[in-house]
């Protein structure tokens, strides 16, 4: 079975400043700031990365167990999922 992968939703507009980025989502009238860990995962959520492909990063680049990048990273994207943020594909 293939991993599914986060992808911006096409409704969105994102912008990285300084390592944080800020996403614009217009049908719903909001803008979203994210904090540098969360801005990486929307940086990674790119569509071509899965899920374990993105906590293996964090991972490394946050000093925190693959255990804790995992957990952080499927609640952070079920919360985009929600937000209309992020959609999904399946790996081929």
């Amino acid at each position: 079975m293939s991993s599914p992968i986060p992808l911006h939703n096409p409704d969105t507009a994102s912008r990285l400043f300084d390592g944080e980025a800020v996403i614009i989502a217009p049908r719903a009238n909001r803008v979203h700031l994210l904090n540098p860990v969360a801005s990486r995962i929307w940086e990674l959520a790119d569509g071509s990365h899965t899920i374990e492909d993105i906590a293996q990063t964090l991972a490394q680049e946050f000093d925190v167990t693959p255990e804790h990048a995992l957990h952080s990273v499927t609640t952070f994207l079920r919360e985009l999922e929600v937000r209309h943020l992020v959609i999904w594909a399946s790996a081929a």
